[in-house]
């Protein structure tokens, strides 16, 4: 089904390219860590493979805010071939420990229907220094020497390259179990608004706007408004929006969905295809709309209060991942949509987006029927045929 999502209420792995943009896919952590049984294969080699400090403090500090998570990367067609090409790959992190031994972080990496299971020591362990890599195999766990060229050691790096894409805040404390609040941070004044800038910069607000919205949305997106405004970022494919004009839109998606009533949910950024992302006012979930499908997602079936901290640290982390594929959609082919938008209908002016017609539950998504439709009139129109097509399935259900 064609859905654009950016998170997932199912914990089912799926494949990542899909028709709508590419999800990152984050689940709750709603279990105890797996405690796993193994013994450490011996002898153990010189040279581990092993994660940096910083690396390990960004794993920490993920699985805090959010529980497990999954991370795309681009894994090796044939390690022993460099000139083979990549394949798109998935490493799903998580907590975990050995009994009788320290708590790991766990890395089960799918690889063309070739998974591999990885550990991450938390704190030394026999020997072993913490950050140290393990290869699980059966019972038993082995070391990743780097003393010598090798495939598993290949694999392994290609697989850790997810590890450059965490965001990372060097004053927070993340060494804490997930749920527990972390000390305050600062990083939305320091490296995230260094790196994240507006590709085109909106209209100043005043400061009555900003302070209505206090307290109701996190501070971090209350400093992007303050700096940039209404802005575009990632070469004008995020586009970040009035909450209050949308209000009657996300409440007629939200109609008869788990979600309804789950928190208040304000809308805060849009993708040219229209796509919606909210935030909860009271939590920290985060949602995505996708408004041709009416299909809407959630990174959380469990609505609990969530602190400033947490929030901030949620959005930033969903705001670093957002860029290139997974601000596009793609067609019944699998093929990037954005590209050929632009080239058949030019640039959207700043109350536009990129629809289709006939829409998409009646002629696919096909670039042929690529239109540029005024973004809140056509929103309000995709989210009554959405309410339209559930009434309908209401209606039969009942009968």
């Amino acid at each position: 089904m064609p859905a654009f999502r950016i998170v997932c209420m199912d914990r089912e792995r799926s494949a990542l390219h899909r028709k709508g943009p590419i999800p990152v896919q984050i689940s709750p952590m709603t279990s105890a860590a797996l405690c796993l049984s193994l013994a450490l294969q011996l002898p153990v080699a010189s040279e581990p493979l092993a994660v940096d400090p910083d690396s390990l403090l960004a794993l920490h500090q993920a699985l805090q805010s959010f529980g497990e998570f999954q991370q795309p990367y681009s894994a090796p067609v044939d390690v022993a071939d460099p000139d083979a090409g990549t394949i798109d790959a998935t490493v799903e992190i998580s907590a975990g420990c050995l009994r009788d031994g320290p708590q790991v972080i766990i890395l089960d990496a799918d690889v063309d229907e070739a998974p591999e299971r990885y550990l991450v020591l938390n704190e030394p362990w026999q020997s072993l220094s913490a950050g140290t890599l393990l290869l699980v195999s059966g019972n038993t766990a082995a070391i990743i020497s780097t003393q010598e060229a090798n495939k598993e050691a290949t694999q392994a790096e290609r697989m850790l390259t997810f590890l450059d894409y965490l965001p990372f805040d060097a004053g927070r404390n993340a060494l804490v179990e997930p749920g527990i609040e972390a000390q305050e941070s600062s990083f939305e004044t320091r490296a995230f608004m260094e790196s994240f800038s507006a590709s085109s910069r909106g209209e100043a607000l005043s400061e009555a706007t900003l302070a209505a919205w206090k307290g109701v949305l996190p501070d971090l997106l209350l400093a992007l408004w303050r700096r940039d405004g209404f802005a575009r970022y990632r070469d004008d494919r995020l586009i970040l929006v009035d909450p209050h004009l949308y209000s009657g839109v996300v409440a007629a998606f939200l109609q008869g969905t788990p979600m309804e009533g789950a928190d208040r949910f304000h809308a805060y950024a849009l993708t040219p295809f229209g796509q919606m992302l909210l935030c909860g006012e009271n939590t920290s979930m985060h949602i995505s709309i996708d408004p041709h499908s009416g299909q809407v997602s959630a990174d959380s079936d469990v609505a609990a209060t969530a602190g400033a901290t947490e929030r901030n640290w949620k959005l930033e982390f969903l705001l670093h991942h957002l860029d290139g594929p997974y601000l596009d959609a793609t067609d019944d082919d699998e093929q990037p949509l954005y590209a050929r938008a632009l080239d058949l209908l030019g640039h959207l002016a700043p109350n536009e987006i990129y629809s289709f017609s006939p829409s998409v539950v009646e002629g696919g998504w096909q670039a042929a029927h690529l239109v540029k439709r005024d973004r809140l009139a056509e929103l309000k129109s995709l989210a009554k045929q959405t309410a339209a097509r559930r009434s309908l399935r209401s209606d039969a259900e009942d009968r």
